[in-house]
């Protein structure tokens, strides 16, 4: 059983044709009324359909076959939407997180970045004193150990030192506490 609701213009349309068939003779005349009746008060059309193929006043068959080609049409819309939305949804969070992942990669940059800019400063003042210190006996101290040897280069981010018995360290310059000349 099907039960659409009618439109205003398709109520107004019934009812023209239902008061065309009020000039039938007498015998139809209360059949006709009563047509009018659910008409007006009816939102169930496959009921109103019936009762008019019923009494044989109208072959309801083309109304019938409309009402299931618009029912099939607005349920093709309807899918049509809501795969669209879905789609626009799924396009929305992937951008979102997209931009997430990006603002989240750019910050944790710019962290590192403000991280590098504060250590800098005491980085280019330590290599600037260890390259006035090239080829001569030095002592670096670390948390863990202290190292002497022959300073032999500095390069961007660590010394070269080589030990008394050919041993060469690479001494990363952040970790070096202290420097001493022998």
């Amino acid at each position: 059983m099907i039960i659409l609701a009618l439109s205003s213009e398709a109520k107004a349309r019934l009812l023209n044709l239902l008061g065309t068939l009020q000039t039938l003779p007498t015998t139809a005349t209360s059949t006709t009324n009563n047509l009018l009746n659910t008409a007006n008060s009816s939102t169930n059309v496959t009921e109103l359909l019936n009762t008019l193929n019923t009494n044989g006043l109208v072959d309801t068959s083309s109304i019938t076959n409309l009402l299931n080609s618009t029912t099939t049409n607005v349920t093709d819309l309807l899918n049509t939407t809501t795969a669209s939305a879905t789609d626009l949804l799924n396009t929305t969070t992937a951008t979102a997180t997209g931009l997430l992942n990006t603002t989240t990669t750019a910050t944790t940059n710019l962290l590192i970045d403000l991280l590098r800019l504060r250590l800098l400063p005491s980085l280019n003042a330590l290599r600037n004193d260890l390259t006035n210190r090239l080829n001569q006996t030095v002592q670096f101290s670390t948390e863990y150990e202290t190292l002497t040897g022959v300073l032999l280069a500095v390069l961007s981010d660590y010394a070269v030192l080589v030990e008394s018995d050919g041993t060469m360290n690479f001494v990363n310059l952040s970790k070096i506490e202290t420097v001493a000349s022998l």
